[in-house]
């Protein structure tokens, strides 16, 4: 019998975190959101709201450092067509 290994759907916010490997509870305590909530919002199960977009952004950029800079765009679907 083989064991099948879970695998978690992520959003473009989850697979960022990833990627980069940041640590979601800093990305809340940066946001100042819930782990829970950024939780939801990394599978994909919560949309946020625009300012939470911003905020996530700016959380992501600061936690990244001077490596790069970090777009909305790569963090979130904006649903308006553009990939």
């Amino acid at each position: 019998m083989s064991v099948r290994k879970k695998t978690k759907r992520l959003s473009r916010l989850g697979k960022f975190i990833r990627d980069h490997e940041l640590i979601p509870n800093e990305v809340a305590d940066v946001t100042g959101i819930s782990r829970q909530h950024l939780l939801r919002l990394r599978r994909g199960k919560a949309e946020p709201t625009r300012p939470m977009m911003i905020w996530i952004t700016i959380a992501c950029r600061r936690l990244v450092g001077g490596r790069r800079r970090v777009r909305l765009t790569e963090l979130f679907d904006l649903g308006d067509g553009e990939k």
